[in-house]
């Protein structure tokens, strides 16, 4: 009996004790990340290992330069993830419980995108991906802006804001180069991409992914850094896609189509999007005018009340096709459509002194604006027999048209004329050549043309309204033309923990600027060479550190050169400056990635030296009119950290937020002519813009998972005040909401969305010149709420629906299988 109680208890002890000493134990896991169809090893790719009894249990690796990883994990059931920029995410299963050699784990190629080389990822399927060089926001996760547009997803992405008229910007800085699938698009506009990007539908995009410091590798315009939206593509095998269908208030209705086809050696991609919304928008101006003593001489209100009508249709297709082992080709086309409808009405107020005469006008512009576009890619891959050595060819075509006309109601009735024209293509090769283990060496040419027409007029009605009359001022045909040749080397080594990457890009420019009205020929023909460092090491297993620089530059775009002036309202104008410069920025950056079992942090300091930065200044004229220039300032530094940060303190409930603080320099002046209307002579005077302060942003979003299937998600973003140049930028902050529940055994879901809740997304500028000050205040949409319904098909495909659903954090959404 004595015996038998023992081997009892003995029993109940190791029954109570064995999950303690098998996860005390360790085991060895390893494999190889290869690609799909010839067996070639990817390097630096992400590994995850995450307990199903524990989510909290998470073993991550990168990859060496053979594909290879090898992870010490306690024993028990995990689910393996594997990501690589470029790839379609690999998920599997497995019981290990011994020292386990998973075999090779076969990643799928997602069309043409190039990798951004990537530090460490870790953990389960996020909204985002934080990592020391690179950012990845997972579109398909957010419940906030899946049902909107481009727009409104990047402002919820890290370190990106998006001011109330959709200028995108990348920790304050507005030079940022923008991609499609790593290229460039006719998708993005000619000159307007923040109105390219509210035309786009979020649920056609799968990923975006935000650089702060490329490599050589990639071109050197955009001084803040990349930004480059992944669209969907399917590497799945058999049929698999998605429809949606959504409606909301203000008025809004759409639906989106998502569709896959693959087979052993192919698949083959379509994605199409419809949308039509109508909303509107206010802007109030507040001016007043001072004479050559500094005394009041006028004060004018002006206040606006804008509806706008937008209809727009995306669509892209392609397929990848796989030679052989060693061979492949992959292509694309992508068409946009988009017809808009403006409806301006301005109220004006003005008052002179000293006669305190008042005078009252009302202006109404309305505009029909239809732009379409083109593009097709074209991707060839050669592989080496040895392993790692890889030629690969691409080629871009885009072709663009813009174009509006607007009547005008004002003073004199007019009609206002502006066709726009892009016609552009890039060619380009990159050969990778490894060397002994740890070491390759990378080379690329690549050329780049572009060409803009633009034909502008403005046309009068007579005073006595018997025939149109040509405004000169208002009236020209340009042309702009942009050909880049590039070249570029680098070399990359790691010795145990420590590895570095060092480049050297060359890029050779040549701009023609073509005035009609001027009679004028502009050539601007510069070459210049980017230099770039990235050093790493890693300082355990779980954390590691990076520093990095790199040389880069900012182009001005064709409406900036060109010197006609764009009639905003007949109080205020643009015109472009053709002797405007290039901006070149030296940046540096120190980052920090730590990664836990709840939570991780990615610390990084930047400093940022940017000679002749581009600003915008306005001038007022004798009758208190506004004209608006660029100009080349001086120099600007920029130094500050960034904090991201994830904490997920139960399974249920996800936190991510963000943190950018940043002081800025501003150092140059401006100097113009003053013409008083009396003496009708002129007097040069100038203006001081040197500028100076600390400004810092910050974002948040929570992600709460309930039982029944719901899922509830907050995204939260605030920007502190801020100068530049003459204006001064008031705070601005914002709420969104979404929840959604999944119906139809996961095939189906609802979601419903509420964007800016509190109605507070507006700017607000104190703009001061030498002889007028302005307030100006732009409320672009109002709040939005949105329900919308997704329905996909083939949820359960190739016995991986289950592991999916274990990996997808939000929605269960076959959006991830469609994506990269």
């Amino acid at each position: 009996m004595r015996n038998s109680q023992l081997k009892f208890r003995y029993i109940i002890l190791f029954f109570l004790f064995a999950p303690t000493l098998l996860f005390s134990q360790k085991i060895k896991v390893t494999g190889i990340v290869t690609q799909s169809g010839n067996g070639t090893p990817i390097p630096y790719s992400s590994v995850s290992l995450t307990n199903t009894n524990n989510e909290t249990l998470v073993f991550g690796q990168l990859t060496d330069n053979k594909g290879k990883f090898t992870l010490e994990v306690p024993p028990g059931e995990y689910n393996i993830t594997v990501d690589q920029a470029g790839y379609e995410s690999y998920f599997d299963q497995k019981n290990l419980l011994v020292n386990t050699f998973l075999g090779k784990l076969s990643m799928e190629p997602s069309g043409n995108v190039k990798d951004i080389d990537a530090i460490v990822i870790q953990g389960t399927k996020p909204i985002y991906k934080v990592e020391l060089d690179k950012k990845v926001y997972d579109v398909s996760q957010d419940l906030t802006a899946k049902t909107g547009t481009l727009s409104d997803v990047m402002q919820n992405v890290p370190s990106v804001s998006v001011d109330v008229e959709g200028t995108v910007s990348l920790r304050g800085n507005e030079n940022v180069k923008i991609l499609i699938d790593g290229k460039p698009s006719a998708m993005l506009g000619i000159n307007d991409t923040a109105e390219a990007l509210k035309s786009i539908s979020a649920a056609m995009v799968d990923k975006i992914e935000v650089v702060t410091n490329a490599s050589a590798r990639y071109e050197a315009s955009g001084t803040a850094g990349i930004i480059n939206i992944i669209t969907k593509k399917n590497v799945k095998k058999g049929l698999t896609g998605n429809f949606q269908v959504l409606g909301g208030t203000p008025q809004l209705y759409g639906t989106n189509v998502n569709l896959g086809y693959g087979k052993e050696k192919w698949n083959w991609f379509a994605n199409a999007g419809f949308r039509y919304g109508k909303n509107n928008g206010n802007v109030k101006n507040q001016y007043t005018g001072y004479d050559t003593n500094g005394l009041q001489d006028e004060y004018s209100e002006q206040n606006s009340k804008r509806n706008r009508e937008r209809t727009s249709f995306n669509a892209n297709t392609g397929f990848n096709f796989d030679f052989d082992k060693n061979n492949s080709l992959s292509t694309s086309i992508g068409y946009k459509y988009n017809i808009s409808n403006y409806l301006s009405t301005t109220y004006y107020n003005n008052t002179y002194f000293p006669s305190l005469l008042q005078t009252f006008s009302e202006r109404k512009e309305r505009q029909n604006r239809n732009n379409y576009g083109i593009d097709g890619n074209l991707n060839f891959t050669h592989k080496f027999s040895k392993k790692n050595n890889t030629l690969t060819v691409d080629g871009t075509f885009n072709y663009s048209v813009d174009d509006s006309d607007s009547n005008i109601f004002d003073k004199k009735l007019g009609k206002n004329k502006n066709n726009n024209t892009q016609t552009g293509f890039m060619l380009k090769s990159d050969y990778v050549l490894p060397f002994k283990e740890g070491s390759q060496l990378e080379a690329g040419v690549r050329t780049d043309f572009s060409k803009i027409k633009t034909d502008f007029s403005l046309d009068e009605l007579t005073s006595g309204n018997t025939h149109w009359i040509n405004n000169p001022e208002y009236t020209d045909k340009t042309n702009y033309e942009e050909n880049i040749l590039s070249a570029y080397l680098q070399y990359g080594n790691k010795w145990g923990n420590f590895s570095f990457l060092a480049g050297l890009r060359e890029e050779t420019s040549f701009i023609i600027v073509q005035s009609e009205k001027s009679q004028s020929d502009t050539h601007k023909n510069y070459t210049d060479l980017f230099p770039t460092l990235h050093l790493n090491y890693d300082v355990t297993e779980k954390s590691q550190i990076q520093l990095s620089y790199s040389r880069r530059i900012n182009r001005p775009k064709s409406r900036m050169l060109v010197s006609y002036k764009n009639l905003s309202d007949d109080k205020n104008t643009f015109s472009g400056n053709p002797d405007l410069d290039p901006s070149y920025t030296n940046s540096f950056e120190l980052g920090y990635n730590i990664q836990y079992r709840v939570w991780g942090i990615t610390p990084s300091i930047y400093y940022q030296r940017t000679e002749d930065p581009f600003q915008k200044v306005t001038i007022s004229d004798p009758l208190g009119n506004l004209n608006t220039s660029p100009i080349n300032l001086g120099h600007e530094n920029r130094y500050g950290g960034e904090l991201s940060y994830t904490i997920n303190p139960y399974k249920w409930w996800r936190i991510f937020g963000d943190v950018n603080l940043f002081q800025y320099k501003n150092y140059g002046s401006h100097t113009f002519q003053k013409l008083d209307p009396i003496t009708q002579t002129s007097t040069s005077i100038t203006e001081n813009l040197n500028k100076s302060g600390f400004t810092w942003q910050t974002r948040l979003n929570m992600t709460v998972k309930f039982p029944e299937n719901f899922n509830f998600q907050l995204q939260g973003n605030y920007m502190a005040p801020n100068k530049s140049g003459q204006n001064k930028n008031k705070e601005t902050f914002g709420m969104d909401l979404g929840l959604s529940k999944d119906i139809l055994k996961g095939q189906g879901t609802i979601l419903f969305n509420v964007q800016d809740v509190f109605k507070s997304r507006k700017r607000k500028t104190d703009t001061w010149g030498a002889d007028f000050y302005r307030y100006s205040e732009m409320q672009w949409r109002p709040r939005q709420f949105t329900i919308s319904f997704t329905y996909r098909i083939n949820k359960e495909n190739a016995k991986k629906g289950k592991k999916n659903r274990q990996e997808n954090s939000i929605g269960n959404s076959l959006d991830d299988d469609m994506g990269m």
